[in-house]
Formats: C-alpha cells, sequence, structure tokens
C-alpha cells in the first residue's frame, strides 16, 4: 500500500514538472505572430439566390420487359452570378441588366429520400430488380425532365422577380440612387 501512495505520488511529481516545461516552453503573447486573414474564394458570395425548392417526384420507368415505380426527392436553387451583371449609369440612375439564371437540381440525400415501391416484369418469372447503375440513369432522366418542370411552373419568373426587387432595393439602398432592373 505504501508503494503504491510512493507510485501515486512520484506520478503526480513527474506530471507536474511535464506541465511546468510545457508552460514555460510556449511562447509568449509578444512573441505570437498574426497573419492577416486570406480570402481563399468568394465565388459564393457572388451569388444572388433568389428561389430554393424541395419537391418530391414519381418515378414511372421501364427497361425492356422490367418496369419500376419509386419516389425521389429533389431540392435546388435558382440563382444569378452577380460577376456577370451588366451595370450601367446614366445621370443619378443606375440601370441594370440580370444574367442567365442558373438552375441546379440535386437529389437530396436525406433518409428515404428515394423510395422503390414497386418493381415488376412482362415476362412470366422474369427478373424484376434493377442494377444501381440502372436507377441512377432513371433518376438522372427525372432530374431532367424536372428542370423544363421548374420553367414550366413560373420558378424562374419568380425568381427573376424577387431578384430584381432584391437587387433594386439593396443597391438603392446602398447608393441612394434610383435602380432600374431589367
Amino acid at each position: 500500500m505504501k508503494k503504491l501512495y510512493l507510485l501515486i505520488a512520484f506520478l503526480a511529481v513527474v506530471a507536474a514538472l511535464l506541465f511546468y516545461t510545457w508552460w514555460q516552453a510556449s511562447p509568449e503573447v509578444d512573441k505570437v505572430k498574426m497573419q492577416s486573414a486570406k480570402i481563399a474564394d468568394i465565388r459564393k458570395m457572388a451569388e444572388l439566390c433568389t428561389v430554393d425548392f424541395y419537391e418530391d417526384l414519381p418515378i414511372k420507368a421501364s427497361i425492356g420487359p422490367r418496369h419500376i415505380f419509386a419516389k425521389t426527392t429533389v431540392t435546388g436553387s435558382i440563382s444569378f452570378d452577380l460577376e456577370k451583371i451588366d451595370m450601367q449609369e446614366r445621370n443619378d440612375t443606375l440601370f441594370i441588366k440580370l444574367p442567365q439564371e442558373k438552375i441546379e437540381i440535386l437529389e437530396s440525400t436525406a433518409p428515404g429520400s428515394y423510395l422503390v415501391y414497386d418493381t415488376w416484369s412482362d415476362n412470366f418469372l422474369g427478373k424484376t430488380n434493377f442494377t444501381t447503375a440502372e436507377e441512377n440513369r432513371i433518376k438522372a432522366k427525372v432530374i431532367d425532365n424536372f428542370s423544363k418542370t421548374v420553367r414550366n411552373r413560373g420558378y424562374v419568373k419568380e425568381a427573376r422577380t424577387e431578384a430584381r426587387r432584391n437587387l433594386a432595393d439593396m443597391l438603392h439602398t446602398l447608393t441612394g440612387n434610383p435602380v432600374i432592373v431589367n
């Protein structure tokens, strides 16, 4: 028991000496050199995102005699690259033309965002399951078709309207001059 106490005391002294050595070796406040922050990439800051969407899309597709019925969830946004903005100033008025919109549609990675409800084959006792590559091709086609739907539903028109309003308000507040956004 006495040996245990001596061992604990010895370890405590060694730990205290190590801590003291580390404390003395660390640089003092006036020895620490600070560097200026560096900006690596501000590309995302130069995008005006006006509409985000989240939708469940039904999938009904077939490859040969095999059929699939499923649901996938997509997320996306419609944004405008402000680096490509056309800006002109006439008298005290600022005229701005929005660039082409950028539509980004991604398959959601949330749990349950892709569900297969049924697969079947036209052939009696035929193979009904799909490979991962086949399912991915089907989902890519559905997402590609959805990009046309985004335009048809008026999401792009809504994004342009909101971008015009947001940009005009922001620039009017910054400059104090009238702003016209087309």
